[in-house]
């Protein structure tokens, strides 16, 4: 599994974990373009937010790459389910 994956892996496991995967996946989708906007802004808040030990850079490349989204989506969508 490529790096991405395993960060497209990791995120939507906490989101299930805390129940918000249907919530993450509809706000993702409908998102859409803005998703890439929202990459922007996490690269450059990421200096304020290391020192809390967060994965913001992580996740702004995963917001950045919309194949990489779109797979996010299906995923939450995908154990949503189950």
């Amino acid at each position: 599994m490529s790096s991405k994956g395993v960060v497209s892996e990791r995120f939507a496991h906490r989101l299930q974990s805390v129940g918000m995967d249907k919530l993450a996946a509809f706000l993702l989708d409908a998102a859409g373009p803005l998703t890439l906007f929202s990459a922007q802004i996490l690269f450059l808040i990421e200096p304020l937010l290391q020192t809390f030990d967060t994965p913001v850079g992580d996740l702004a490349r995963l917001l950045e790459d919309p194949t990489q989204v779109s797979a996010l989506v299906e995923r939450l969508r995908e154990e949503g389910e189950k």
